[in-house]
């Protein structure tokens, strides 16, 4: 995992955010993150893959960001009980 992989990852989840907040399509930044998410995948730390695997980009970003994801009562749960297909 390369710190240019990382600032990729991270620019596109913003991008990402950007885009459903203006309601436009996010099909490329998905593609974009799942291609990164691949090729880091064995060197992440797995707090990151957990996050990515999830789907939980908000949780994704903020360890991007500070290296610490902060709880918020409002935010569902990501655990193992609630398994998505």
């Amino acid at each position: 995992m390369t710190q240019d992989q990382l600032n990729t990852l991270a620019r596109n989840l913003r991008e990402m955010f950007d885009k459903i907040g203006r309601r436009e399509p996010i099909g490329d930044e998905l593609v974009e993150i799942t291609t990164i998410q691949g090729e880091i995948q064995a060197t992440a730390p797995p707090q990151l893959t957990h996050f990515l695997e999830r789907r939980s980009y908000t949780k994704a970003l903020e360890f991007l960001e500070s290296g610490v994801v902060t709880e918020d009562p409002n935010r569902p749960e990501c655990d193992e009980e609630h398994d998505h297909p």
